[in-house]
């Protein structure tokens, strides 16, 4: 009875009709609930779902960094929870009306058991699966390999202390303390260094392994990865890689990653970029860039780096002193330029001294451990070999002329592809070339290499293979069939070229009369000109009128000049102006000897440069006036008058003094008004100040007089090492990180123990009719060096091999300078010690993963790895 009463109630239910009007309501009122709960802010880590969770709204909303938005993704894919309530946050979104339906009669009970068993099966097998729980695999991610000093593992509020051998698990927090260090050998065989007071956990997705550093600085030497990428995520960033090595340092102002060895892409927020050996990148101006020696200097592995660099420089001094190619002072492929060319490129044949330079690396390989190590790594690997590439390259140069030539033509708003053109100096280069051809075709089953006899017989392919044509004692390549065919009938009738009335041809041509060695030019009034059809942003103010590019390298009387230089068709306006004419560099007078980098800029009136700039940012944001006009009612600070008027023309900034245990920094500003500028910084504590919450913290300014001096110090009430001590000498701001610094900068200065009066300093200047430069940058890490080494000596710990080596970088380490200078039409940049890349730096990058030029023609890329023959 009871039953057949709770059958009937249950039909009145299911039968009693609903308004849809009732219903919609109700979806209203659940939304508008929804719509107007509080914004959830962002969390500093990310390790449990209620921690992905929370940024569900800013991932619908498309406002996630991406950096975040690749954790946020690859977390989603292996959770069901998460991917659950992201599906219910978007169904949200769109709000339906639910109704109910009446199941048909005599549904089988068994089918909804086993509709449920499936979902309930599926569900555990994602989440096993992200856990690594499923058969063959495991929620291990890596083991403590040792520990100097303490190391603990941190879940919610407790606090253990772990040995060395423990077994990290997907997800576990551990941190080192105050003084101690530990590695980490990750599944992968990659090994994390975390320096004292770091904080790290590792999990593993769809997309690779990431070790999630909360806090501290760590070095990882990162194992070839198989599958997938290995990740370093920060709460401002995102590091990915697939083998090799490099540091990431957080902290409480933002991060700072540099690399040690290989490639390493990086993402701040919508900024990404790829970073080589040497090479850093930081997460806010805030944070400045450091040499790469400091930043390893905490390491366990430091001696082993620094042997290697140390080799590296001894290696790259020896080929330095290989006696170069001789100067071109013609060049006898010019009748062979495209007539609309805009870009020409004229490198040396380098066969002799690439032979020299393999002997030299075999000699080196035989004689240091260290970097036979590295040679090791690098062998590792199915991609092409280095030595195997150069020497094909080798080989390849014999057959050539003194030089190679790449041009590329504009003709209306679309550039050709690159052609090739190079003199055939003996027989045998096409049985070379069918040579690699039988070679590469046992191993790839692509084309990216097709040897022409008859261009006019060349049809077009979908493959885009590198079409080479050999003809007269000329060689031509080129992936475009029509500029191959016209560079052929160009061969056949050298007469019908028309380059030679170009204005790029006359600045060529200039530039081979004073002797060629590396060449490039580039017409810029071409590609950059106002008149460009296919250009998207306008050109800053001054830049539209900008005519070529030049970039030289040649080598004279056994030294090395480069030079680059950007000419205007008019007096430099806008900001090709901001640059001032050389001048003199009084702030440089606050810089010691002992500096390990310094650069200089003189820059024109500070006041009409932000008047130009304002100018600029109204143009691309409306709202621009009103918030400057807010931000300066808001502090009481006009930024022309109270900011910019008081600043003269000259800004310099320096590491200069100790490096441990940590840098010493300076930054020199010119000033005419320190009174106003001194008002101005109290104005900006104060307002900062009224706005801060206390979980920000405020700002402390104060001042100290030691006989007639008055110092400065500004600090964070919550970071007392964030400490800015400044004050004014003369017409000078001078800021250092204590006052200790300060008083030493101008007790040198008095003294005339400046960087300007080194003799070091002074073996760099160039011979030219300047007496003073627009702008400099000055590095020498042989200061750096010193500390470092005697900091690893006093351990004991070095090897003599490595005690060898480290001594090869000391005496090896050549500071070097770069100087510009603000002409008229023209902003020339110049160094008598290298600055375009041209050395063994650059050959061992492009050897771990970069585009070697000889990969292009016997390896040719990655995607296209086969070469053919065309009859």
């Amino acid at each position: 009875m009871k039953d057949q009463k709770f059958d009937r109630l249950l039909s009145e239910i299911r039968n009693e009709p609903i308004d849809g009007q009732v219903v919609s309501q109700a979806g209203d009122r659940v939304w508008k609930v929804i719509a107007g709960s509080p914004a959830i802010g962002s969390v500093h880590s990310l390790r449990s779902c209620e921690d992905f969770q929370v940024l569900i709204p800013a991932y619908a909303g498309k406002q996630l960094a991406e950096g975040r938005k690749l954790l946020f993704e690859d977390h989603v894919h292996q959770c069901v929870a998460c991917r659950r309530a992201l599906e219910q946050a978007r169904n949200v979104e769109t709000p339906t009306i639910w109704r109910p339906k009446i199941a048909p009669r005599g549904f089988p009970v068994w089918s909804w058991a086993m509709a449920t068993t499936a979902v309930v099966v599926l569900g555990f097998v994602a989440f096993a699966l992200s856990k690594g729980l499923l058969p063959g695999q495991s929620s291990v991610r890596g083991s403590v390999q040792n520990v100097d000093g303490s190391l603990y593992a941190v879940s919610g509020d407790q606090v253990r202390l772990i040995p060395a051998g423990y077994q990290i698990q997907n997800g576990d927090d551990i941190r080192t303390s105050k003084g101690s260090n530990a590695v980490v050998r990750l599944l992968d065989s990659s090994l994390v260094e975390m320096d004292e007071r770091s904080d790290i956990s590792v999990s593993r997705g769809w997309k690779g392994t990431t070790i999630h550093l909360d806090g501290g600085h760590i070095i990882v030497q990162a194992a070839k990865q198989r599958t997938g990428r290995l990740y370093v995520a920060t709460d401002d960033g995102l590091v990915s890689v697939k083998g090799t090595i490099f540091s990431v340092n957080h902290g409480t102002k933002g991060s700072r990653v540099a690399v040690i060895e290989g490639v390493v892409r990086v993402a701040y927020g919508d900024r990404t970029s790829e970073l080589r050996a040497g090479e850093e990148e930081t997460s806010s101006a805030s944070v400045s860039k450091v040499p790469i020696q400091d930043e390893i200097a905490w390491s366990k592995n430091s001696a082993k780096y620094l042997a290697r660099l140390g080799d590296f420089a001894l290696l790259q001094k020896q080929i330095e002193a290989i006696p170069g190619p001789g100067l071109r002072y013609s060049s006898d492929l010019l009748p062979y330029v495209p007539d609309h060319a805009v870009v020409y490129a004229a490198i040396p044949n380098l066969a002799t001294t690439l032979g020299e330079a393999s002997r030299l690396f075999q000699e080196r390989l035989q004689q240091s451990p260290a970097l036979r190590d590295w040679w090791r790594e690098q062998q590792r690997g199915n991609g092409p070999k280095l030595d195997t590439v150069v020497e094909q390259l080798k080989t390849f140069s014999s057959y050539l002329g003194d030089e190679i030539v790449l041009t590329v033509t504009k003709n209306g708003s679309a550039y050709s592809e690159p052609v090739i053109l190079a003199r055939v100096r003996q027989p045998g280069l096409e049985g070379f070339l069918q040579g690699e051809v039988k070679r590469l075709n046992t191993k790839r089953s692509q084309t990216s290499m097709q040897l022409v006899r008859d261009s006019w017989a060349v049809s077009p392919s979908a493959a885009r293979p590198l079409l080479v044509y050999v003809k007269n004692d000329m060689l031509v390549a080129s992936p475009d069939v029509t500029e191959l065919q016209q560079a052929a009938a160009r061969i056949q009738q050298p007469s019908n070229g028309h380059f030679a009335e170009t204005s790029l041809y006359q600045q060529v041509a200039s530039s081979y009369q004073q002797g060629a060695g590396w060449l490039l030019c580039v017409d810029m009034e071409q590609i950059a000109a106002r008149n460009v059809q296919e250009r998207r942003d306008p050109l800053p103010p001054g830049m539209d009128n900008v005519q070529y590019l030049t970039m030289e390298r040649r080598e004279v009387a056994g030294k090395t000049e480069s030079r680059a230089a950007l000419a205007f068709s008019s007096e430099r306006q806008g900001v090709a102006s901001w640059l001032a004419a050389p001048a003199s560099m009084g702030a440089l007078e606050f810089i010691s000897p002992q500096a390990s980098l310094a650069t200089a800029v003189v820059i024109k009136n500070p006041r009409s440069i932000m008047e130009e700039l304002f100018s600029m940012l109204g143009k691309n944001d409306a709202n621009f006036s009103q918030e400057l006009a807010k931000f300066e009612s808001k502090t009481g600070v006009s930024v022309l008058n109270d900011m910019s008027a008081p600043l003269g023309g000259e800004v310099t900034m320096a590491f200069d003094g100790p490096v441990l245990p940590t840098p010493t920094w300076k930054v020199v500003f010119e000033v005419y008004d320190p009174a106003t500028l001194q008002s101005t910084i109290q104005k900006l504590v104060d307002s900062f100040n009224r706005e801060a919450t206390p979980k920000e913290g405020t700002l402390q300014l104060t001042q100290r007089q030691v006989g007639s001096q008055t110092y400065y110090t500004l600090r964070h009430q919550k970071d007392v090492s964030s400490e800015i001590d400044y004050t004014f000498v003369d017409s000078y701001l001078v800021a250092a990180p204590d006052i200790g610094t300060l008083s030493r900068s101008i007790r040198d200065r008095q003294a005339g123990n400046t960087l300007t009066h080194s003799s070091t300093f002074q073996a760099l200047l160039p011979s030219d009719g300047y007496t003073n430069f627009s702008a400099i940058f000055y590095h020498n890490t042989g200061p750096v060096v010193g500390p470092l080494v005697e900091q690893i000596q006093s351990t004991g710990a070095l090897t003599p091999q490595q005690q060898q080596s480290i001594s090869y970088l000391q005496e090896n380490t050549a500071p070097g300078l770069i100087y510009v200078y603000g002409e008229p039409q023209r902003i020339v940049a110049a160094s008598n010690t290298g600055f375009m890349g041209f050395d063994l730096g650059t050959l061992m990058t492009m050897g771990h993963g970069g585009n070697l030029l000889p990969q292009m023609l016997f390896a040719r890329p990655q995607n296209h790895p086969v070469v053919t023959t065309s009859p």
